[in-house]
């Protein structure tokens, strides 16, 4: 075989190969009930703010209530009162599972298990990894996802996000 055709066969496999990477890439980005299930979980645990974009409309429709807000007010005061400051609460997820049943077109339950494990800063993390330091915590919850006009969004009771 000449080097002439080793670079035709070379430059084939490079092209076929990104062409297969944009077509993942964009098959990737297709939201499902687990995704909109796993990107909530991450944003609940990370007390990121942005979790409320995740949740129905039938649960931010009551403006006088932010569920949101209130819990990260909750987890807030919890911290204050351990002696911590909030970022002591903030948690990341792995070894995420998922098990999803369509109830019907748009509703589905989503079983999500993993563990969670402290993370005040990456840093943080990566030692705690590499010492074996700091608690894993098993999270098991049903979450309730209904198909919205934009996406697939949260309902119902999800984690402890609504004070009983």
């Amino acid at each position: 075989m000449g080097s002439g055709s080793k670079f035709v066969v070379l430059a084939t496999v490079i092209i076929v190969a990104f062409v297969l990477q944009i077509v993942l890439i964009g098959a990737d980005r297709h939201e499902t009930p687990g995704t909109a299930a796993v990107n909530f979980s991450k944003a609940y645990f990370k007390l990121d703010a942005d979790m409320a974009d995740l949740l129905c409309a039938e649960m931010k429709e009551d403006e006088e209530v932010d569920v949101v807000g209130d819990y990260l007010f909750r987890v807030a005061e919890e911290a204050r009162a351990e002696g911590f400051d909030t970022s002591w609460k903030k948690m990341v997820l792995a070894h995420i599972e998922l098990e999803t049943k369509m109830v019907d077109e748009n509703t589905a339950e989503v079983q999500i298990t993993c563990a969670r494990r402290r993370s005040i800063n990456p840093v943080f993390g990566a030692v705690a990894k590499i010492f074996f330091l700091g608690d894993s915590h098993k999270v098991e919850e049903t979450l309730t996802v209904v198909k919205e006009d934009e996406g697939w969004k949260i309902c119902g009771q999800p984690f402890s996000l609504i004070e009983s």
